[in-house]
């Protein structure tokens, strides 16, 4: 290969060939690439080994050989690689994102966004594709390590750079931004705050915005704090700060700041509760956490105790099925048998009690046998301490001859202390019907249940307990906005009401947004938008942008109004724009029964405009699968094959939506159904009763068309696991 000395060396460095000390080795880079693009990858690495040992200065056979080895997922020889690498040649930047992969492999996220920060600092314009690839694999190990705002920052460096390829990164990012575990107020990084215009320091700021916006976070970060000494509590340098720790995954620091930014008074109270409430969603432990306790109760006799379990009217057994649902932390041994402990007696005629006056599980009882190590007991992980007392009475009630042991408070997150779940003990008629008696029974259930919870932030106190107390009116509003940033509870009819009501802090004012003024929502803010005053287009930009940020209740409101307006409309662009807001409040309805009438509107509508609606019939499909509605998931498939039999795109579309929920193999022949006894045996029991997948989750086949018929749900409402520190 005949090299061109004035080129770019491939090493990284930024210089010359003729200027780097790769100019002596650098000619055999083409045979390498030959090699490793037929696929030789073995003999390539050992080319590279060779190259390497004749000349130690193959900076450049070091950045193939790094490629290669995370390819590989050899991260041990990765990080020696990169330490070589960087021995040789200390500022470059390809050098220091070897580095930085290696680091998230050995767990050191921060480690590795400082890396990767350092690698950006000494890039030039053109920064290496090799440089995105790993910005999206700190993005994912910070999003593993719960640094939710640092993963999103990578994840957008991935998919903002020019050239890229960033399939992989726009799905990362929307599987985060759609996760129900991730609040509102986390999805999406606050814009800085502005300074005053006629501040002296005014000039050394922009000049630390302006680094920061190019990426050199590190360089950023030492003028702010420069600035910080200068003119010390000045929101717009603190916010300055908190991007910095945002970039560096210092979820610490991030936390830190956060609370100094809510603590400067002359920003609105807005502003200073959202930001204390991202301080407490960083770093819930000691704010937003809530004790809980186990408790054992030994005994000698199991049977005995067992038999006492069932006679409580304060305790439902679990099915076996059930039963064998539970989660238990790995080398565990199962429970043999397991009972929900309710919050009041259950009566044997409770079969048509409404969902909001329904029986509450506040424990799970699991029941073991004697082992060589331990007595038989009953172990309830995970009690709340405002539940823990009650629960040990029931149980000595039930098993007054038993031992109890309670183990030391332990703090765990506040929303897992809000996931409750009623014990009915009747049988549910349909899946639709199960899954909304659950939904009724959280929608009465939940508000009141967060306001019972003491929390750190509130002095070890309740909402309930401190509505009165003037003195907490900042921490009561900040519990508050952190609630209203969860999708489950502003879902829920009447759970805000309730948490306004009991905790006494006046909800947030209605937001009614412009075609002029729409980019300025956040994700955070959907909840209280009345898109009234939108046209079509913007309308539909809202709803999309809200389905993409896991705001489905919003989105719902959102494509109600978009067709509500677009269908009045008289042109062919509104129209289409009806279809959408269609579809759009199809995927986003709770109910899949309701989503398939609006389904059914959409296609009237089309077929009286002469529009496509392939889409709207794909997803009637599953949900006709989701509520087991065989006659419609028939119907569905004839009006798919009537309509676009011949369009070969949808047509596949629909093979690989019965390849997805298991319906059919690869090669289009049926499944055998679920549950499917071999001849001369014995069928299977029934699959567990699950509800609905809400509008997010949809996919996954609970039922096929050829099962014999639905399965029977069973008594108590979801399924349950166990929780122990460190499981999500």
């Amino acid at each position: 290969m005949s090299v061109d000395l004035y080129a770019t060396c491939p090493c990284g460095n930024g210089k010359k060939i003729k200027f780097c000390k790769c100019k002596d080795s650098v000619g055999q880079m083409d045979q390498v690439l030959k090699m490793i693009e037929g696929g030789q990858i073995v003999p390539g690495m050992d080319r590279l080994k060779s190259i390497l040992d004749e000349h130690p200065d193959a900076a450049w056979a070091l950045a193939i050989r790094g490629r290669l080895l995370l390819d590989l997922r050899e991260y041990e020889s990765l990080n020696e690689n990169a330490e070589r690498f960087i021995r040789l040649q200390p500022s470059n930047p390809l050098a220091l994102t070897q580095r930085a992969a290696a680091q998230v492999f050995r767990q050191d996220v921060q480690g590795a966004t400082d890396s990767l920060l350092e690698a950006l600092n000494e890039s030039g314009q053109e920064i290496d594709a090799f440089l995105m690839d790993v910005a999206l694999i700190v993005a994912m190990g910070l999003a593993q390590s719960g640094v939710i705002l640092s993963a999103r920052v990578y994840a957008l460096l991935a998919i903002s750079s020019q050239g890229y390829d960033n399939d992989q990164a726009n799905a990362f990012l929307a599987e985060l931004d759609t996760s129900a575990g991730v609040n509102h107020l986390l999805k999406s990084l606050p814009a800085l705050i502005q300074r005053a215009p006629d501040a002296d320091w005014g000039e050394r700021y922009d000049e630390a915005v302006a680094l920061l916006h190019n990426n050199r976070v590190l360089l950023a970060q030492d003028k702010f704090e420069s600035l910080r000494r200068t003119a010390p509590g000045q929101p717009a340098i603190l916010s300055g700060l908190f991007h910095c720790a945002v970039w560096r995954g210092d979820l610490e620091r991030q936390s830190d700041i956060a609370t100094q930014i809510s603590q400067v008074e002359s920003l609105d109270t807005l502003t200073r509760q959202r930001y204390r409430a991202i301080s407490c969603l960083l770093s819930p432990i000691g704010t937003l956490s809530v004790n809980a306790q186990s408790i054992h109760v030994e005994f000698d006799d199991v049977e005995q105790a067992e038999m006492a379990l069932i006679a409580s009217d304060r305790t439902e057994q679990l099915t076996a099925q059930r039963l064998s649902q539970i989660q238990v932390p790995e080398g565990e041994v199962r429970p043999r048998s397991a009972f929900f402990v309710s919050d009041r007696p259950l009566e044997s005629n409770d079969e048509d009690v409404p969902a909001a006056d329904c029986p509450t599980s506040i424990a799970l009882a699991a029941v073991y046998g004697r082992q060589t190590d331990r007595s038989a007991q009953v172990i309830v992980h995970q009690v709340t301490e405002d539940r823990g007392e009650a629960v040990k009475g029931i149980l000595l009630a039930a098993i007054p001859d038993g031992k109890v042991v309670m183990d030391e408070p332990h703090p765990i997150p506040l929303f897992f202390a809000l996931d409750d779940r009623p014990i009915r003990q009747a049988q549910p008629k349909s899946m639709a019907e199960f899954a909304r008696f659950n939904r009724e029974f959280a929608a009465s259930h939940d508000g009141k249940r967060a306001c019972e919870l003491p929390l750190p932030m509130l002095g070890g106190k309740s909402l309930a307990e401190v509505a009165d107390d003037d003195t907490l009116d900042f921490e009561r509003a900040v519990v508050v906005r952190v609630l209203e940033g969860r999708e489950r509870m502003v879902s829920l009819p009447g759970a805000l009401a309730d948490l306004y009501r009991i905790a006494k802090v006046d909800p947030l004012p209605e937001l009614q947004p412009t075609d002029e003024t729409l980019e300025d929502l956040e994700a955070s803010d959907f909840f209280r938008v009345n898109p009234d005053q939108l046209s079509a287009m913007p309308l539909y930009v809202l709803a999309s942008n809200a389905r993409a940020t896991g705001g489905m209740t919003a989105c719902n409101r959102f494509a109600a109004k978009l067709v509500e307006k677009a269908a009045a409309g008289g042109d062919e662009n509104e129209a289409r724009m009806a279809m959408e807001g269609y579809l759009l409040q199809m995927m986003s309805t709770q109910e899949p029964s309701e989503s398939i009438a609006i389904g059914d509107k959409g296609i009237e509508f089309a077929k009286a405009h002469q529009l496509p609606f392939a889409s709207i019939l794909l997803a009637r499909l599953e949900l006709c699968l989701t509520l087991s509605d065989q006659d419609g998931f028939r119907q569905t498939i004839m009006d798919i094959e009537k309509n676009y039999g011949n369009d070969p795109a949808v047509m596949a579309r629909v093979q690989q939506l019965l390849m997805q929920l298991g319906i059919i193999r690869p090669d289009g022949s049926l499944r055998e159904a679920p549950g499917t006894a071999a001849p001369g045996t014995a069928a299977a029991a029934p699959t567990e009763f699950t509800p609905a997948a809400p509008p997010e989750e949809r996919s996954g086949g609970v039922w096929t068309p050829d099962s014999p018929e639905p399965p029977k749900p069973a008594a108590g409402g979801e399924g349950s696991k166990l929780w122990v520190p460190g499981m999500d």
